[in-house]
């Protein structure tokens, strides 16, 4: 759903405009609770099951995007200078989220209470989340509309984004490239069983969760732009440890530290493409939202692509090179500030 319905995130921003911040918040997660719910339900529905659950699917993933999308801009907004850092102690917190997740669906499996019983979960905190961006509608970055009304364009923009924007999209070409081929890698170099594999790609998440907790207390003391690069240089190293190994515990200990390396990108990533925005965050988050959603989708199939042509371990070469993409991107982007300025 993420990368078919991430162009209808572009709609957020006339919505925003109509609404606020605010109401198009509360609406997002409203619309996503609901929408969790009637999935599982239909997936009850003997005969009508995809017939409910594809549409629906497809709603889950426009309301997350345009909640996600609106809860970014107005962390940045609201909190200024500390953005970054809130940026990416949120994002930790939603690291967090992924690797509890796929454990409380098993847990609930294993109880006989199936997986609709741990997704149904986000129903009541779709219900909280409702409650409170209520309470914070006098807050002034929720109550803000995007700059520029009307109709949403891609136009506008300086020089300075596209490059950070772009730097934002192969950094999450890398994240979503790893979790989902990395257990082949592993198999291969290690001998270790693909079961146990798919397992250990947690160490990916587990890392990013990780360095994001240690990359929001820097973010208040270093630029974003310098704890990027620093991301960069943390990621190809642990790739590098992972690719080159022939033992498991090196193996996903490299893992682990890419995952560190990476955590921080997204959020930074972000908060850099906002600030080279030219004062248009809602616009920038939401443009950037559709390179997000394609690179998640494209970012493994051109990995799948790859494997299926040089093997998967010539195939991972493609991971540093994505990663010092991402780095170069954000330096263009500062350099063309720094010739603005």
């Amino acid at each position: 759903a993420r990368p078919i319905f991430a162009p209808f995130t572009l709609r957020g921003v006339t919505l925003a405009n109509r609404w606020a911040r605010f109401g198009l918040a509360r609406r997002a997660v409203l619309v996503l609770g609901g929408a969790i719910a009637l999935f599982c339900a239909g997936s009850l529905a003997s005969g009508a099951e995809l017939a409910i659950t594809l549409p629906t699917m497809l709603v889950i993933g426009l309301a997350g995007g345009l909640a996600v999308n609106t809860a970014t801009t107005v962390l940045q907004a609201h909190h200024g200078r500390s953005g970054p850092a809130v940026l990416t102690l949120a994002n930790a917190a939603a690291a967090g989220v992924g690797l509890v997740t796929p454990l409380a669906v098993g847990a609930a499996t294993a109880l006989g209470l199936t997986w609709r019983a741990a997704l149904i979960l986000v129903v009541p905190f779709a219900l909280v989340a409702f409650t409170l961006v209520g309470r914070q509608r006098a807050v002034p970055a929720y109550a803000a509309r995007p700059a520029g009304g009307g109709r949403f364009t891609v136009r506008g923009f300086p020089s300075t984004y596209w490059p950070a924007a772009l730097a934002v999209v192969f950094a999450v070409a890398v994240e979503f490239s790893l979790v989902t081929w990395t257990p082949d890698l592993l198999v291969q170099r290690t001998g270790m069983s693909p079961g146990t594999a798919s397992g250990l790609v947690s160490a990916v998440v587990g890392g990013m969760a990780l360095g994001r907790l240690i990359t929001a207390p820097l973010a208040r003391r270093w630029s974003p732009l310098s704890l990027f690069l620093a991301g960069v240089g943390v990621t190809v190293a642990g790739w590098g440890l992972t690719w080159l190994s022939g033992s498991a515990v090196l193996s996903v200990t490299g893992l682990l530290i890419l995952g560190i390396g990476l955590g921080g990108q997204y959020p930074l990533g972000a908060s850099l493409t906002m600030a080279a925005s030219g004062g248009r965050p809602d616009r920038a988050i939401a443009v950037l939202a559709v390179g997000v959603g394609l690179s998640s989708g494209l970012g493994p199939f051109a990995l799948a692509t790859l494997s299926d042509a040089v093997g998967v371990e010539s195939a991972f070469l493609i991971i540093p090179v994505m990663a010092l993409a991402a780095g170069a991107g954000v330096l263009v982007s500062a350099r063309r500030t720094a010739a603005a300025g």
